[in-house]
């Protein structure tokens, strides 16, 4: 079979090639095939299907940075946990290296999203537990993944693996060598992105891939990311002092014991975060007894996690650590010789029972179901934000309660309209980042959307127009196309008025240019000029009106 292997380091160079050493190349793999780096392959003499990832390197790379990569994979091959893609090794062709892993059959965790929008907390558990298994395993190795993402975890079955192992991912020049995008960037903890800011090789920690499984839960409980920005520059700030939202006040049936930890796990300061993979692992155990006993969000707040079962002082003091609990003396808790009271009045049972009442009290104010209008106000103030995650919060919270809990009421329609247009200004961002980053289209209604963006990015307005009423006389009656059809609606009404508008400049311009040449011929030709002038600083940088710009800039050439 002949494949196209692309370079890593060039989105056009390609350069044919069916063989790969032992391997016979057969195609891409990932959600993203145009700019993925990993092949599909077999090994000719054992018969078996793998996934190779290939690096270009200038004239295959200096013999220091060859033996280094050996040196990895022969580390890397020595791996081996049933949450983690095992690495079979490597090799050198021409000027290509190679990395050669385990083919694990399944759906990554970054289609599941996009396909499902966000995930039931159970299901985010299980994956939680997962990860933390493999990573507990890795950092007791010695090694840090530092590259976790929805789009390197696949869901074989039930149970996660991790992709793309490497023990040295920034330092070796057998890598990707594509900046690393927006997305990327609001993934890395704060301490990362302060050292890549100082063009520093950033010290990869344990400590970092728990702040990248943070990030991973949050996505995939809320379907957004925790770090907004629309700037990589925005984005880098946005990492070092933006607090998200909590999972819990985003997704209400999110419980607030794994709430707390994924909030935890995003602490900026490593200290602050949990000590290591195991005391994750020990967390999650946690949330799982107290979510599946249904504990009441009363009884946690006031008592806080249950001391976890321990039997030496070092895990002790971990727990404490890592439950938030004060300085408690696990010791005395399991003595059951009776001793005189001695407690102080603010321990008295008739206190804690009295402040239990009054956090019952204020719990009870704060879940308070809102009224109709407050949700509509609350609406009404995040979309006028007109941010992707003010809207997106907007649709998740005050509009969908306003219509599941007041289905006939007066705000009901409205609501119902905000849900549609935010939906449109989703589906027309999503689909503006396949067209920009060359991703696959999947449908007849993004492929009709993108066409007319083509004939109006063109000018040819009235051609999108046409090309979107074909869409809605198409599709208008199918449901599976209802969002993309009134994104053709909306752009419509866009186009024609923007049409309008530009008729409109057009009549004026032209009515200027005539007025400038009646000036020339009667021999007014400073007054000529400065009418020329003007028009090309008012419009110079209108494309549409682009061929009557070039007659004022030439009539300016002309009459110097």
């Amino acid at each position: 079979m002949n494949s196209i292997l692309a370079s890593p380091q060039s989105a056009i160079t390609t350069m044919p090639r069916s063989r790969l050493g032992p391997l016979a190349i057969e195609s891409k793999l990932g959600d993203h095939p145009s700019t993925s780096a990993v092949w599909r392959a077999i090994h000719v003499q054992l018969k078996k299907s793998i996934a190779v990832k290939i690096f270009s390197a200038p004239f295959g790379g200096t013999p220091e940075a060859r033996r280094a990569l050996a040196d990895e994979w022969e580390q890397l091959k020595t791996l081996s946990h049933p949450g983690i893609a095992k690495c079979f090794g490597g090799g050198f062709e021409e000027t290509d290296a190679y990395l050669a892993y385990e083919l694990v059959d399944g759906e990554t965790l970054s289609s599941q999203i996009e396909r499902t929008g966000r995930l039931s907390w159970e299901n985010v558990l299980e994956i939680a537990q997962g990860i933390a298994d493999a990573l507990e395993y890795l950092h007791g190795q010695g090694v840090v993944h530092g590259a976790i993402c929805p789009d390197k975890v696949i869901v074989a079955g039930f149970a996660p693996v991790l992709l793309d192992l490497r023990t040295d991912r920034f330092g070796s020049p057998f890598r990707t060598p594509r900046p690393p995008s927006i997305d990327q960037v609001a993934r890395q903890p704060p301490e990362v992105v302060a050292t890549v800011v100082s063009n520093s090789v950033p010290p990869l920690q344990p400590s970092a891939d728990l702040y990248a499984l943070g990030v991973l839960l949050y996505q995939a409980i809320t379907g957004r990311l925790p770090i907004s920005g629309e700037t990589m520059q925005e984005v880098r700030e946005n990492v070092q002092h933006e607090q998200p939202p909590t999972p819990a006040s985003i997704v209400l049936q999110c419980p607030i014991w794994f709430d707390k930890l994924i909030m935890r796990l995003l602490e900026k300061d490593p200290a602050n975060r949990p000590p290591s993979a195991t005391a994750v692992k020990m967390a999650l155990v946690e949330v799982r007894k107290r979510s599946l006993s249904r504990t009441s969000v009363a009884e946690h707040t006031s008592s806080g996690f249950s001391p976890l079962q321990v039997t030496n002082q070092r895990d002790k003091d971990e727990a404490r650590t890592l439950l938030g609990r004060g300085v408690i003396d696990l010791n005395a808790i399991e003595e059951e010789d009776e001793v005189p009271d001695n407690t102080v009045w603010h321990d008295q049972p008739w206190f804690l029972l009295g402040g239990l009442v009054l956090l019952l009290m204020l719990l009870a104010y704060v879940a308070w179901p809102a009224s109709e209008q407050s949700l509509r106000d609350r609406a009404e103030r995040l979309i006028a934000m007109d941010t992707r995650k003010a809207l997106a919060e907007a649709e998740d919270e005050p509009l969908r309660e306003l219509l599941v809990r007041f289905p006939d009421g007066p705000n009901a329609e409205w609501a119902q309209q905000q849900v549609d247009v935010i939906n449109v200004k989703q589906f027309l961002h999503q689909l503006s980042v396949k067209i920009k980053n060359n991703l696959p289209i999947k449908n007849q209604g993004e492929l009709l959307h993108k066409q007319a963006q083509e004939f109006s990015a063109n000018g040819d307005f009235a051609k999108a127009i046409d090309k979107y009423r074909s869409m809605v006389t198409v599709l208008g009656d199918d449901p599976e196309y209802e969002t993309a059809v009134n994104a053709a609606r909306f752009q419509i009404a866009i186009l024609e008025e923007k049409s309008a508008v530009e008729s409109d400049a057009a009549k004026i311009v032209q009515a200027r240019l005539d007025e400038a040449d009646q000036l020339l011929s009667e021999n007014q030709v400073v007054e000529a000029r400065k009418i020329w002038y003007s028009l090309v600083e008012l419009y110079g940088d209108n494309s549409d009106l682009k061929p009557l710009i070039d007659i004022a800039q030439q009539r300016l050439m002309e009459n110097k």
